[in-house]
């Protein structure tokens, strides 16, 4: 072969070398490209979804607060849009699955028109109260209480005005305190000592630069009796419509007093059956406490829910798997709360 066709021969094969590496590199970034878009298209799809739910009502619009009716359309605003990611309480305790009228993972899925995706529905207080014991004295025929009350937020603690209730036998008792910029108060309580049992300490926390940011938190604790045996041992508390449904436990319960609480008012519950009270509807940026007391046999004790019945989460576990989260900011009842919505299990 002439030293010409040699050196063009050898010419040709690096070139097409050449080509097909440049190809293969090509044909790799448009691949990774491709896988971008992709994911990228998923979340934007996923995202539509997450909006939606929050800004529609369903289908019926009431689903909330009828617990006979199941939603066709999976929607949780509330029907009376005043603002922009208002949620309907009554929907929102259909997610609760302490609620006896909640809706299972199935009823959502098929409902969201979700049949090949998981999905997790999160709704948390915009703050955390932490409540402990620091003493307590007899003297003479009654008993002194001092608590150390705990605020913050994801950023650290923050500064709030408390508003505390004491609940025991034949016994309520209420508070107003305040943390300082450290987010730490006290809160002390008197109890007559012939009211001794379970006892329920309910605080309030809002914050001194938003009054729409306000949580709560509970904690029962023994006054001259027995450790309380955990919340919702004797009795089923659903709220739903304005309504407290209540499910004793035991043959033996008896039913006493029933509250009403918020950061601003407190109330009684009206009786309107022999399971269940009226709640009342306070006009207050704040959650609505709901605090029932009972004996079983002659031991007193007292059980809480809240209206709406936040925090909680229900649905898929994506704790070793992938997920695309999306957050916001909601409004329930004139305060506000964080949403969380989790999608995962996309086919591709």
């Amino acid at each position: 072969m002439p030293s010409i066709s040699i050196d063009t021969f050898f010419a040709c094969t690096l070139m097409v070398s050449v080509v097909i590496i440049a190809t293969i590199s090509i044909a790799g970034t448009m691949m990774t490209r491709i896988g971008s878009w992709k994911n990228l298209e998923e979340e934007s799809y996923l995202k539509a979804i997450s909006d939606n739910i929050l800004s529609s009502t369903g289908t019926p619009s009431n689903w909330g607060s009828d617990p006979n009716v199941k939603p066709e359309d999976f929607g949780l605003a509330t029907s009376n849009l005043l603002s922009p990611s208002e949620l309907d309480p009554d929907k929102v305790c259909r997610l609760n699955t302490e609620n006896d009228f909640s809706l299972s993972y199935t009823d959502i899925l098929h409902a969201s028109r979700l049949p090949d995706v998981a999905m997790k529905i999160a709704i948390s207080q915009m703050m955390n109260i932490d409540i402990s014991l620091l003493s307590n004295s007899s003297q003479g025929d009654s008993t002194s209480y001092t608590f150390r009350i705990s605020v913050n937020q994801d950023s650290g603690p923050i500064a709030s005005s408390l508003h505390c209730y004491v609940v025991a036998r034949d016994f309520l008792q209420d508070e107003y305190s305040s943390t300082s910029t450290d987010g730490i108060g006290h809160a002390s309580f008197q109890i007559p000592n012939a009211s001794n049992g379970t006892a329920a300490l309910t605080v309030f926390a809002r914050a001194n630069q938003n009054p729409m940011m306000t949580a709560y938190n509970v904690q029962l604790f023994a006054h001259l009796s027995n450790e309380p045996l955990p919340d919702n041992t004797f009795l089923d508390l659903s709220p739903l419509n304005s309504t407290l449904h209540l499910a004793a436990k035991f043959t033996n319960v008896t039913l006493e007093d029933s509250y009403a609480f918020s950061y601003a008012y407190q109330a009684n519950l009206t009786e309107s059956s022999n399971t269940s009270r009226m709640i009342p509807r306070i006009l207050d940026s704040s959650p609505t406490v709901l605090v029932v007391t009972g004996l079983n046999n002659s031991d007193f004790f007292a059980e809480w829910t809240a209206y709406p019945q936040i925090p909680f989460e229900t649905g898929a576990d994506f704790k070793n798997s992938e997920s695309h989260a999306f957050s916001y900011v909601v409004i329930i009842k004139d305060t506000l709360y964080k949403l969380t919505l989790s999608f995962g299990g996309v086919n591709s």
